[in-house]
């Protein structure tokens, strides 16, 4: 074999294997400086039993690679706005004070991910799935902290690991994403694995510093957090991209600066706490009732903002109404709402009620109005 033949094959060859090595090491280790922002050391957790058959059981989707387009999908398998929410967006104003992209309230100061809020602990019970929103590495992993309001604990406790429960993944050499919050012994993956977009990483949970179930999702160019419906980088505010959702995702994910996005009935005073570990989400309820409490949780509360509550009873009948006028010194990401009713009579008779709950907020000449509904039978 010639040397002139070795020259020209054998040593492209050989750098293209570097090369692929270089990258296969760097995708793999966890270089402190690279995870600061998850937070503490992450342990390799031994992969579940699951993970082959959720491995196998990654989305048959044709989708392009990362490298060609470089976009994300929907990081969770929810349908936003019907069974999850973003409470948070990421906070588009660099330095003091905080905005959302669109320039609303939905943020809070140095926000630098988008919050996928589920319904309450009994939805987290039930498990929501957390989806990779690109293929790539899995860098890091922390599968082991307990599912629990951090206001119930003691700050040293989850000092260096606020994102709780979480997986890295290096999408190519300056992209990567991080998910947040995920629950104990969810995790699916395991550091080093190669996956494809949409595969299963685990599930949403309660762990880290957050006081309701949801997904903290972040993408990162370079160290620097990214908004992903702006291409800016959270830290200065550069342009190192444009709007980074997929099309589908982007069609999802429209802007909505208020939801009411839980609400129900019951029979006593209703606590939020109790409200969002899901204790009130009887469709029946027990005879003799004195009092009926409608109650809602909303995602994004202004001043002046007009609420009205209509109980129908049976035969479609309105049997109660109830009008509230919001006066707030600040607009408020989130608002536990009650209201009791009682019966001329004193006792609600049983059958079925329906609670129409509408928040409506004046806006120049016209007026935004939310609505929800909720259906109880009083057996």
């Amino acid at each position: 074999m010639s040397q002139n033949f070795l020259f020209r094959v054998g040593l492209p060859a050989l750098l293209a294997f570097v090369a692929v090595t270089i990258w296969q090491f760097l995708t793999t280790c966890d270089p402190k400086s690279k995870l600061a922002a998850l937070g503490g050391t992450l342990a390799v957790a031994a992969a579940p039993s699951s993970v082959a058959s959720q491995s196998a059981q990654v989305a048959s989707k044709v989708v392009p690679s990362f490298f060609e387009d470089k976009r994300f999908a929907l990081p969770i398998d929810c349908r936003p706005g019907r069974d999850c929410w973003v409470p948070n967006y990421v906070d588009a104003q660099p330095g003091k004070g905080a905005r959302d992209y669109a320039g609303g309230v939905r943020t809070y100061e140095n926000h630098k991910g988008v919050d996928f809020a589920i319904r309450d602990q009994h939805a987290m019970t039930a498990g929501v799935t957390v989806r990779a929103a690109a293929g790539g590495v899995v860098r890091a992993i922390r599968d082991a902290m307990a599912d629990v309001d951090y206001k119930l604990l003691k700050p040293e406790t989850i000092k260096g690991r606020e994102c709780g429960n979480a997986v890295v993944v290096q999408h190519d050499p300056d992209w990567r994403t991080q998910y947040c919050h995920m629950r104990a012994g969810s995790v699916a993956v395991v550091r080093g694995q190669r996956i494809k977009a949409y595969a299963t990483l685990g599930l949403v949970g309660l762990s880290g510093k957050t006081e309701f179930p949801h997904l903290h999702f972040m993408i990162f160019y370079k160290d620097n957090p990214v908004d992903p419906f702006t291409g800016l980088t959270v830290n200065d505010g550069t342009k190192v991209a444009g709007n980074l959702w997929r099309d589908e995702a982007r069609e999802l994910l429209q802007y909505r600066e208020t939801n009411i996005y839980h609400a129900g009935f019951a029979t006593e005073t209703p606590k939020y706490q109790a409200a969002r570990r899901g204790q009130y989400n009887r469709l029946w309820l027990v005879s003799p009732i004195r009092e009926l409490f409608v109650w809602m949780d909303i995602f994004g509360v202004h001043d002046g903002d007009r609420v009205v509550v209509r109980v129908i009873g049976p035969g479609g009948r309105e049997v109660g109404v109830r009008r509230l006028n919001l006066k707030l010194k600040r607009p408020r990401v989130r608002q536990f709402l009650q209201i009791g009713f009682k019966h001329q009579g004193g006792v609600w008779p049983v059958g079925s009620y329906e609670s129409q709950i509408a928040l409506a907020r004046p806006a120049g000449q016209d007026t935004k109005v939310f609505r929800v509904t909720r259906r109880v039978t009083i057996n």
